[in-house]
């Protein structure tokens, strides 16, 4: 438990302490985001942290204990880019996804476990 393993990560508190940029939070690639996130499994949405921030565990008060907010940044890229991340910013970065499908498709793909592997999470 002190490494934060054994807690799950909370949606909610994830999204109390992200900040975005370039986006308003009714935005609907935002509302977009957080929908897919919300149905991600624990795994993947670690992975997703990790590709964000590079930490693997939370500390043990969430997200609140992070030395920073996270960051949703929009990108001028294709929509055809998968997302990027500034970890030393707690940024993810966006291209202008035109769907709902188009966006899982890209956040399936960073959260692959053979990708995963590759950043060093597993």
């Amino acid at each position: 438990m002190l490494d934060g393993s054994g807690s799950a990560i909370s949606v909610e508190d994830w999204k109390a302490h992200t900040d975005y940029n370039g986006y308003e939070e009714s935005d609907p690639q935002i509302s977009w985001f957080w929908e897919i996130v919300g149905s991600m499994s624990a795994k993947k949405k670690k992975m997703l942290l990790f590709f964000w921030t590079s930490i693997k565990y939370l500390p043990l008060d969430g997200f609140g204990g992070l030395d920073s907010r996270l960051s949703i940044y929009r990108t001028s890229e294709s929509c055809s880019h998968l997302p990027s991340a500034r970890t030393c910013f707690y940024r993810i970065c966006f291209p202008p996804y035109i769907s709902k499908d188009v966006m899982l498709d890209r956040l399936s793909i960073i959260t692959q476990d053979h990708v995963g592997c590759s950043f060093g999470t597993w």
